[in-house]
């Protein structure tokens, strides 16, 4: 895991990387929340549909900014370090702490595709997860067709358990059928 940071401002863990802040939603995300969810293109591998408008997606950074509770999940928006503007959001979620295992999910802008951001945010969370949850599994539900979420994970240690899952998800009248990978800390 590279180097990272924790601090914890009123109990909420932020995680500082080399070029991103984690960080609690704010209401000024909801723009930069909006380009990632309100993007067909982005959550067609997701579990749930596209936000319609900025009244939607400003009432999840609402539900996001709220999610923080250590024993379940914890949702972070993904920052620029230097503009502090939210390109993203990763979680965890699915926490079940006698067994030491969770999920993650994660989403960035369009723009920012292809630097290694969320890689770089997807293994903050890794670390702090492993370091300050004492978590030994951390799994990710992949849409077998979401090709470059597959090779992030595989970059990052994960590997392929099995799947697909079928019928796992519902998105309005479709069912999706992911793809489970899985990190085991030492």
């Amino acid at each position: 895991m590279g180097q990272v940071m924790t601090e914890q401002p009123e109990n909420f863990p932020n995680i500082l990387t080399q070029r991103l802040r984690l960080r609690r939603f704010e209401p000024k995300d909801d723009a930069g929340l909006h380009a990632c969810i309100g993007d067909a293109n982005l959550v067609r591998y997701w579990d749930f549909s596209a936000c319609r408008n900025i009244q939607e997606t400003r009432s999840w950074v609402r539900i996001l900014a709220k999610t923080v509770n250590p024993d379940d999940a914890v949702a972070w928006a993904v920052a620029v370090k230097e503009t502090d503007d939210c390109i993203g959001m990763v979680n965890y979620h699915h926490r079940e702490a006698r067994s030491r295992r969770l999920e993650i999910g994660y989403i960035l802008r369009a723009e920012w595709h292809g630097r290694g951001l969320m890689g770089e945010a997807v293994q903050g969370v890794m670390s702090h997860c492993i370091r300050k949850l004492n978590t030994h599994r951390i799994a990710a539900l992949i849409h077998p067709e979401n090709g470059p979420s597959i090779r992030l994970v595989t970059r990052l240690g994960f590997t392929f358990e099995g799947g697909p899952l079928r019928d796992y998800w519902r998105v309005g009248e479709t069912y999706m059928s992911p793809m489970v990978y899985s990190f085991i800390a030492n």
